[in-house]
């Protein structure tokens, strides 16, 4: 029996004709922006909204990012052969970091050095340290060298450096293979990959503490960490399918991608399903079980009062319906329902980081109790999804567009085409 692989061209894979498409993601993206901006001032509450807002779309898509990154890390590492038809697709994900650390800049790092910040209380000039109104915990007062603005800039543009750095070298590295066919290049990337990893998740781990853990000055979670990373690989995930379907549907990926594949990208996702739902779930417990004021208010406030149906709805939703829905086989064998099911997750996702974010809106100097003011989703939180989207999938399709949708030089490749699930 003939088991060779015919291996496909340069031209059968390579992606053309995206410029446009990346063109009008741009423009959408900055018309969505100033509509969200221009929808903050109609809340009156000191642009408090459109900054929550914002920070929830942004960590949307950043997480997305993250994921592809840490994605193609461990194809690295552990020397995977099967994913490597689909790792071009995660590695021109990351071609958003540049997009979104200039959104970040603007909606998180200036309002903080103007000590106007309309999202982090700490950074207030209402928030006083070291006594006053809104600082009578000494917990607090000991992280106010932690909190200044300079070395909190300063971190979250290291976070950004690290993964631009990184994924810049990671697929600068797999296209020049694709010229060259050194299999070096492949060596390489496998050895630096291991520490690499280490920075990655450093990264991610202060990143998700920064930007989102933060937003309550006082609470605290050694596990949250982990508990974004997991929501970071679930969102990936998704967006790997369905980008991935999408350029199999241009021709690009025709008879490349197999449903095998399509198979263990369903597995991953069915497992970070259960990996999100272990961290979220052990986070809960160990917080019940020690039942320390200081510990328990930030799930007090998403548990009880208004906030209570929307944490159920978490639970059902990011949980017990994916993991109902993605444990068949055939679904994840059966592209549309597949497709289906990974748009559902990115919703959920959606879902998870609001839960996350948005309670401390009105949880601020001055706002109110979240447990009588619930969730007040609106067409501001719609605009910033686009806003950022359309900024998102200009990075994305700027760093697919003119190159090969395949790692043509790995030389993986024949036997990622020949993968076969058991």
């Amino acid at each position: 029996m003939n088991t060779s692989i015919e291996l496909p061209t340069r031209d059968q894979v390579i992606v053309r004709d995206l410029s446009k498409p990346a063109t009008a993601g741009l423009v959408v993206g900055l018309i969505g922006l100033l509509a969200t901006f221009g929808l903050g001032f109609t809340f009156g509450d000191g642009m408090r909204h459109f900054g929550h807002s914002m920070l929830v779309a942004i960590l949307f898509f950043l997480s997305i990012s993250i994921g592809a990154l840490i994605f193609i890390l461990l194809q690295h590492v552990t020397s995977a052969g099967w994913s490597v038809v689909v790792r071009r697709v995660a590695e021109a994900v990351t071609g958003a970091f540049p997009i979104l650390f200039p959104l970040v800049v603007l909606v998180v790092l200036v309002p903080v050095f103007m000590g106007k910040s309309i999202i982090y209380d700490w950074a207030s000039h209402d928030f006083v340290w070291g006594g006053g109104d809104f600082t009578g915990s000494e917990l607090i007062q000991s992280k106010a060298g932690y909190f200044g603005s300079v070395f909190f800039a300063a971190r979250i543009c290291l976070y950004f450096a690290i993964w631009v750095g990184l994924s810049r070298f990671f697929s600068g590295q797999s296209l020049a293979q694709d010229d060259d066919q050194d299999p070096n290049r492949t060596l390489t990337m496998q050895r630096r990959s291991g520490v690499s990893i280490i920075l990655a998740a450093l990264a991610t781990t202060f990143a998700a503490f920064d930007l989102s853990m933060s937003l309550n000055a006082e609470w605290f979670s050694t596990m949250y960490g982990v508990y974004f990373f997991a929501g970071c690989m679930f969102s990936f995930l998704s967006v790997l399918a369905l980008s991935t379907m999408w350029l199999e549907k241009r021709g690009n990926l025709k008879n490349v991608v197999s449903i095998e594949h399509y198979h263990d990208i369903g597995k991953l996702l069915f497992a970070f399903t259960f990996f999100w739902s272990y961290v979220a779930f052990s986070q809960f417990m160990l917080y019940w079980y020690a039942d320390i004021p200081e510990e328990t208010h930030w799930f007090h406030y998403r548990m009880w009062g208004e906030w209570n149906g929307f944490s159920v709805l978490l639970v059902a939703g990011h949980f017990l319906i994916p993991m109902l829905g993605l444990m068949s086989r055939h679904v994840k064998r059966r592209r549309n329902v597949f497709a289906a099911w990974c748009v559902y997750c990115l919703v959920f996702h959606f879902v998870d980081l609001y839960w996350n974010v948005m309670p401390e809106m009105v949880n601020g100097v001055g706002q109110g109790d979240p447990a009588t003011t619930g969730p007040a989703f609106g067409l501001i939180d719609i605009t910033a999804m686009i806003s950022v989207g359309g900024l998102f999938l200009f990075g994305f399709l700027r760093k697919l567009d003119g190159k090969p949708a395949l790692a043509i030089g790995d030389p993986r490749l024949p036997e990622s085409l020949a993968f076969q699930n058991v």
